[in-house]
């Protein structure tokens, strides 16, 4: 612990990474020096860290520059639908204390206030704040952002593959809200993924455990998806997956 020198700049820039797709991606595109994994209690966290040693043994991410901290334990906070309330709020905390450039794997059609560009700001803000120069800090100042957060995920592949990433990474990446070693296919996050695989000509034969496009809660939602009004612009890239 540090108890006399003062806290001080580290000069890194951190991403947070779950072994998504999304933080997948960017960390090849952004090339940060920290990839700060965080272990947090969810009920797919098996899944996530076994995807991230995966990423690891296959040299698709690069072993150091991975952090594991196990500092949170925030699953008894967890919904059925797989959130956990302002969770991105606690990872940029751990985060500052890693460096002072964070990435989050955010991208346009995310909905959740903790992944704005408002929810950044207050952050940068806020820790800002918290970190100006005083008795036990000589003051950092901090930069959180979603840098493709303009993107679709359709957009954010297409952006990978032109600047020379591997689709078949993509399919090692994991973020199932089921929980089992093969997606499920159906959940949100399984749903997402394929259409943006699936707009870019990646393959996903056998990849999914059910039919993406054949999800219970789909029916429900096409009227809205028609109309552009359940993900904006993104709605444009599932009505194209599903040949509308």
């Amino acid at each position: 612990m540090i108890t006399k020198a003062k806290d001080k700049p580290k000069g890194k820039s951190v991403l947070l990474f779950s072994g998504g797709m999304d933080s997948l991606i960017m960390n090849y595109l952004l090339k940060p020096d920290v990839l700060l994994v965080i272990p947090h209690g969810n009920k797919y966290e098996k899944q996530e860290m076994e995807c991230i040693k995966r990423l690891i043994n296959k040299k698709i991410i690069d072993k150091k520059k991975v952090v594991f901290d196990k500092s949170l334990q925030l699953g008894q906070f967890e919904r059925d639908d797989a959130i956990i309330p302002n969770r991105n709020l606690y990872f940029i905390t751990l985060a500052t204390h890693y460096g002072e450039t964070i990435y989050l794997g955010s991208v346009y059609g995310d909905r959740s206030l903790d992944k704005s560009k408002v929810f950044f700001k207050k952050c940068e803000n806020m820790f800002n704040f918290l970190y100006m120069e005083q008795h036990w800090c000589k003051g950092r100042t901090f930069s959180i952002s979603a840098p493709f957060k303009n993107l679709t995920k359709t957009e954010l592949i297409d952006e990978y593959i032109y600047n020379g990433g591997s689709r078949d990474a993509l399919l090692e990446s994991y973020s199932c809200y089921a929980g089992n070693n093969k997606p499920c296919g159906v959940c949100k996050p399984c749903f997402r993924k394929w259409v943006s695989l699936k707009n870019n000509n990646i393959n996903t034969d056998k990849y999914f455990k059910q039919d993406p496009w054949k999800a219970s809660w789909l029916k429900v939602l096409l009227p809205l998806i028609k109309k552009n009004k359940y993900r904006g612009r993104e709605d444009n890239d599932i009505k194209k997956a599903l040949g509308m």
